[in-house]
């Protein structure tokens, strides 16, 4: 089974508007397919097949279908088989865990992997509520008018129940990514300005969501894209490249939608969300990393 190489990345700028300039997903598409190509310096009649990961494109434009508009908007890729994953906050990791299944069972040897949303269509309100479809609608929806954060407050008391939090430590995650946003030239974030209250229990400065959260540790709903190239080593040695990294492993489980079986099934347990750590746990397996102190730096998504 070939490894699978990363042969160029591209993210669009997150602090763009695209209905402010204009634009529709159709645009985003587009400009990500093309610059992502741009990057791994491939023409279109390279790639095999794509992916395309998308969440929410019904729910914000109206548009679904969308494995289809990268042939839409891009003529070389017309015929070019493609698919789109749908898998809440993972939809474009499961996009790209296809396109590698696919390298590997040898059907293709160049993948073209994206990922894109359009969410700042719709007022706040309304964008909180379509969030609240990737929760189990209907059963634990109702509580709150924005799902997310009460869900994120609840695992906290979780926490505290358990070991003991301080809000303090809560306070300074939001701190930490926000100022790291300041210098990540493609950040929504970075020309945000904070002062010494930004990051304290202040409810002018750092308003309350819901429970313990406070806007400064959420984040916001943003219009953005991603594409990477995938390939095989096959394709490398057909086409005398060097690819910018290869995948080492990965983990995937899924567990059901709901917040509170998933607690309870964890009581007793060492971890309040057992299946996360048993994913990282099967990264490493499958990479051969024996623990955290081999990495050398760790991405993780916190909304």
């Amino acid at each position: 089974m070939s490894d699978i190489h990363i042969l160029g990345v591209h993210q669009t700028d997150f602090a763009r508007n695209l209905g402010r300039e204009g634009e529709t997903i159709a645009d985003l598409v587009q400009q990500t397919v093309l610059a992502t190509l741009e990057a791994a310096k491939l023409g279109t009649d390279a790639i095999e097949t794509i992916h395309v990961g998308n969440a929410f494109g019904l729910s914000y434009t109206g548009q679904v279908h969308l494995g289809a508009m990268p042939a839409t908007v891009v003529d070389g890729l017309w015929g070019v088989p493609a698919m789109r994953h749908e898998g809440a906050c993972a939809s474009s990791s499961l996009a790209a865990l296809t396109a590698m299944a696919e390298l590997e069972a040898g059907r293709y040897d160049c993948a073209l992997v994206l990922g894109v949303e359009v969410e700042k269509s719709v007022p706040g309100a309304d964008a909180a509520a379509i969030q609240a479809g990737a929760a189990f609608v209907g059963h634990e929806t109702e509580a709150s008018e924005m799902v997310w954060p009460a869900m994120f407050d609840r695992i906290a008391d979780e926490h505290d129940a358990r070991y003991g939090v301080d809000d303090a430590h809560l306070r300074a995650i939001g701190r930490i990514n926000l100022e790291n946003a300041q210098s990540n030239p493609l950040a929504q974030t970075r020309t945000w300005n904070h002062d010494s209250l930004s990051f304290e229990p202040d409810d002018i400065a750092n308003p309350i969501v819901d429970g313990r959260l406070r806007r400064n540790d959420c984040c916001q709903i943003t219009d953005g894209g991603a594409g990477v190239v995938l390939v095989t080593d096959r394709w490398l040695e057909h086409n005398g490249r060097r690819p910018l990294a290869r995948i080492s492993g990965w983990g995937h489980r899924t567990v059901g939608l709901a917040l509170e079986p998933k607690l309870a099934r964890s009581a007793g347990d060492p971890y309040v969300l057992p299946h996360v750590r048993q994913t990282i746990t099967d990264a490493f397996t499958s990479a051969g990393v024996a623990d955290a102190s081999a990495l050398d730096g760790i991405e993780t998504h916190a909304a």
